[in-house]
Parts: structure tokens; sequence; C-alpha cells
């Protein structure tokens, strides 16, 4: 694989922070399969992005790692956002959310065939204020 890879990765993230979910096919292979918090496939993964942005509508991400072997590339990414919509049934709180997510594409013929992704989902949960803050013992 050559560099082009890695800027499929890097196209997906641009995409994705324009809040432009509706360009997802050009990186993205209509039959790509989702794990873990990327749903099932494309579509699912793009009704779950839209809902994020609806949540968190100054969603940006910046790629911290972008690594890449044969057709893989792996990804650690923060995301940033104000909560001002409803996200998981939690209504807006205003309050700015930064947490951090590992992503691995498998990626052929220029597009991502394959996504698994995992959001520090705990984090963003404490943020909103939708589960309790730890306390030191």
């Amino acid at each position: 694989m050559n560099t082009e890879t890695k800027a499929v990765a890097s196209r997906f993230y641009e995409i994705i922070t324009a809040h432009d979910t509706s360009r997802l096919d050009e990186v993205c292979s209509p039959q790509m399969r989702g794990h873990a918090g990327a749903g099932a496939d494309l579509r699912a993964f793009t009704a779950s992005i839209d809902g994020f942005i609806a949540a968190f509508p100054d969603l940006a991400i910046q790629v911290r790692h972008l690594v890449q072997e044969d057709d893989l590339v792996s990804t650690w990414v923060t995301y940033e956002g104000t909560h001002k919509g409803e996200y998981a049934g939690f209504p807006p709180s205003g309050r700015h959310v930064r947490f951090a997510a590992w992503d691995l594409m498998r990626i052929e013929d220029g597009r991502i065939v394959e996504l698994r992704e995992y959001c520090d989902l705990f984090a963003l949960m404490q943020q909103i204020g939708a589960l309790p803050m730890a306390t030191p013992v």
C-alpha cells in the first residue's frame, strides 16, 4: 500500500468534521462493514454520525496518530464539541466535551471496506452530566 491509503483515512475525518456525511461515499465502499461503534454498515454509520452532529453541532475531530500497515490504517483521534442537542436520551447540557477514539480501517481500492470504532463514551457521558464524576478516595 502507498500513502494514498493514509489520504483516504484523512479525508474520512475531513468529511465528518465538515458535517457533510452525504460525501462519505467518496471514501467508504457501499458494502462497508462496521464493527463496535461503527454500526453494521455504511448506512448505520452515517445515521450514527448524523445523530452525533445533531447533538454536537460544532463537532470537530483532530487526528493525533495515523499509522498504516498494508491495507490497515489505525487512528487515534480527539473529538470536541458542545452538547447542544439530545444525545443518548440526555437533554442538551451546553457543556463542551473532549474525548478520545480509536479507529481501525481496512482500505481496498481507495475505499474503506471495514471500520472498527471505539470511543471513550464513559468520558463523554461524564462530561455531559449523564454519569457521576469519579471522586478521589
